[in-house]
């Protein structure tokens, strides 16, 4: 029971002393036993009674995680230095230099039994091997450390590269061409001081180039959400410091993907490349870029054919300003009976010069 006493002194009417005790004890306030046990819980920072369980007091401060992580960090430099100590076999006493005492009881004792006593120069030199042994196992250890960390980084990044293959529908071969990619920069440590995100989708573009599987920097910034002028100079870089060669991207490779995304029907998508070709070996379009050309193409192949996309709807799929295709449309416009050949309106019955719209 834990109480405590007060003694008061006090004098009556006659003068005379006169002692009084009073006694305060602690109790549960709800099975009111006067010799309570408390329990402190450690895992809740309570007071609890161990007969009622009822919780007395809250909000406990524990201050057992300060002295106990001293204590595990020094029981285990005691424990590596015993194993240090027992595998090379020496020991650390420090030479004492005989006394008369001692050199009269080791007079009667037999020279086998006498131990040699090391001298303090040997005794620092191991010493130096043990402090150079526990300097190294903690080197190790944060060499393991850094390298799960890298590896954690990397499966991070293969998981990204992954989603956003899927989410484009790539096939499986850019996928491991972009991961492959990631693996060179990763070893080489060139993604320092960039965004993480700018390398990924700059690794995808990349590989889609490899792989004749052209994609536009707005397709990639759509999905990845780096701006384009960041992917654009993270693409040169990682062009230049791998010595990759990404291949030219021409208006052919993205033709068919866009005359797809427009639901245009076959006879539209082959006017689109015969015109293409046609447009390339007359250097209608010349110093345009492959993007503006498909588009261009595109939104003539769609008029001449009956089956018209608006040159808002095209430009939203290519990724080129409105202003872009029709700019190139003028000159396709102005060498259109040249680009259109009788062979050409032959081969599709349905196309017209006359459905084309004036620029």
């Amino acid at each position: 029971m834990l109480s405590s006493s007060t003694i008061e002194s006090r004098y009556d009417n006659s003068g005379s002393s006169v002692r009084s005790v009073s006694t305060v004890a602690v109790m549960c306030p709800d099975c009111r036993s006067m010799s309570p046990k408390f329990i402190h819980d450690f895992t809740t920072d309570d007071l609890i009674c161990a007969d009622c369980k009822t919780s007395v007091g809250d909000r406990l401060i524990d201050t057992r995680s300060a002295w106990r992580s001293t204590a595990k960090h020094t029981r285990q430099a005691e424990e590596d230095a015993r194993i240090l100590m027992s595998a090379s076999s020496f020991s650390l006493q420090q030479f004492v230099p005989p006394t008369e005492e001692t050199a009269s009881n080791s007079s009667v004792q037999s020279d086998s039994s006498i131990a040699p006593v090391k001298p303090v120069a040997d005794v620092g030199k191991k010493a130096g091997i043990l402090s150079r042994a526990l300097r190294s196992r903690t080197h190790d250890r944060a060499a393991a450390q850094r390298h799960e960390r890298q590896e954690r980084n990397l499966m991070r990044a293969y998981n990204e590269i992954t989603s956003v293959c899927a989410t484009m529908d790539l096939p499986q071969i850019i996928d491991g061409t972009a991961r492959d990619l990631y693996k060179r920069v990763d070893a080489q440590n060139l993604h320092r001081g960039k965004s993480i995100d700018a390398i990924i989708a700059s690794c995808i573009f990349l590989a889609c180039r490899q792989k004749s599987l052209p994609r536009t920097f707005k397709e990639i910034c759509a999905l990845t959400k780096v701006p384009r002028k960041e992917i654009g100079r993270t693409f040169k870089f990682l062009k230049e410091k791998l010595g990759a060669d990404a291949g030219p991207m021409s208006s052919d490779d993205l033709m068919t993907r866009f005359c797809a995304n427009l639901s245009l029907l076959s006879s539209a998508q082959e006017c689109a490349i015969m015109l293409n070709q046609v447009a390339k070996q007359r250097d209608t379009l010349a110093g345009k870029s492959p993007v503006s050309i498909a588009g261009a193409c595109i939104y003539l192949a769609s008029h001449l054919v009956g089956q018209p996309r608006d040159a808002k709807v095209i430009s939203h799929v290519a990724g080129v300003s409105e202003v872009t295709i029709k700019n190139s449309y003028k000159l396709l416009f102005a060498d259109r009976h040249q680009l259109v050949s009788e062979p050409m309106l032959k081969a599709f019955p349905m196309a017209s010069l006359e459905f084309l719209p004036i620029p």
